[in-house]
């Protein structure tokens, strides 16, 4: 007889079971057949997501990737999985705490938490194409299907050669039925950034926005089209885009390295934007000093609405307030590991795939790391 026996089944999954952890939740499964029931709906499962913090990934270098402890412990990182010194992978996009992660020509959709992984299908290789990348991963709303938005191209073999345009791909994760998507103007830079893990776009309002040129680059979740989005041209073209606390934000940095500007979208249909706020590394009283004598051009990434990571390189992950003011340094219990900010972001889920039950009982290839979360 425990207390839980005295209360109303709901009350236990809805109030108690939905404040937990997702590691906690999968454990509670364990104990009681309607704790089970009740926690694997999709509905408990999708609300119970939405509870849980979005929080930066970080890279151990030549070690694997961590994530944040949580949103008020901006210090602490926990692993979630490792790699081989020698076979480094790479996360390309990230979605409900879904990652898709590759090396060399193979990629793997994995959930951290569920410790759930599989080999993802690509669309096939035409003759010509020298390379298929992922440009995006989101959650189809109209049809709840994970999908994921695909590149082939080819590399121009010399300066003045013609090679074939890019063609862009639709493919439900788990499907071998690629549909073919029109992107009307795509640039060589366009193409760069887009399908490079290095510069992941940001999700808001239902749809994914990449900043590059003088416009934001925008692709519609739902329609699965593309267009434009104006912004401060005053800022340049050395931009990066962040969510600050449900707000589209851009960071601009000088050509030192050293103050950051953040501007704030106020009115997505106006497409108007205002100035947040400003940090110095100059002004900034860190533990030890900032090396500021070289420069880096450093990288951001937002904890809560008030707390910020700034990686300045080569060796400091720093911890830091809105008003620029030094919380601290983000350390790995391994010393001498370098961290490196992703810009992706991990919000744990519990949120499986066919893919992964489907794979799991084929002779399929071992992934090239190890789940350690």
């Amino acid at each position: 007889m425990t207390i839980f026996d005295d209360l109303p089944e709901w009350l236990v999954i809805d109030e108690i079971l939905a404040q937990l952890r997702p590691k906690d939740v999968l454990r509670c499964r364990a104990v009681r057949k309607s704790w089970h029931s009740g926690t694997s709906t999709n509905a408990f499962i999708l609300d119970h997501h939405r509870r849980q913090p979005s929080l930066p990934i970080i890279e151990q270098r030549r070690k694997g990737f961590c994530h944040m402890a949580g949103a008020s412990n901006g210090q602490k990182i926990w692993p979630v999985l490792r790699y081989a010194v020698t076979k480094p992978v790479i996360i390309h996009r990230a979605c409900d705490g879904l990652l898709i992660l590759g090396q060399q020509s193979d990629f793997y959709i994995c959930n951290p938490i569920t410790r759930k992984c599989a080999s993802l299908p690509h669309p096939p290789q035409r003759p010509g194409v020298s390379v298929i990348a992922v440009v995006a991963f989101y959650r189809h709303h109209t049809s709840r299907e994970y999908r994921v938005l695909w590149v082939s191209y080819s590399r121009p073999i010399s300066s003045g050669v013609p090679v074939q345009s890019p063609e862009y791909f639709v493919l439900t994760v788990g499907s071998n039925q690629p549909r073919c998507i029109e992107w009307p103007t795509v640039s060589q830079h366009t193409l760069h950034v887009t399908q490079s893990p290095y510069c992941p776009p940001v999700h808001h309002r239902g749809s994914l926005h990449w900043a590059f040129g003088l416009n934001l680059t925008v692709f519609d979740s739902v329609a699965e089209t593309f267009r434009q989005m104006s912004r401060p041209i005053e800022l340049g073209a050395l931009v990066s885009l962040l969510d600050m606390g449900g707000s589209l934000a851009l960071w601009h940095t000088t050509c030192d390295s050293i103050t950051f500007d953040i501007w704030v979208l106020q009115d997505y249909d106006a497409e108007t934007w205002g100035f947040q706020y400003r940090i110095s590394l100059f002004t900034m009283e860190a533990s030890p000093p900032l090396n500021l004598g070289v420069i880096y051009r450093p990288s951001m990434a937002v904890i809560n609405e008030h707390e910020l990571l700034i990686e300045q390189r080569p060796d400091r992950l720093l911890h830091c307030d809105t008003d620029g003011v030094f919380l601290g340094n983000v350390e790995s219990e391994e010393h001498g590991n370098q961290l490196i900010l992703t810009r992706h972001r991990f919000q744990e889920s519990m949120i499986s795939l066919p893919l992964f039950e489907t794979q799991e009982d084929d002779d399929v290839k071992e992934p090239p790391f190890l789940i350690v979360l």
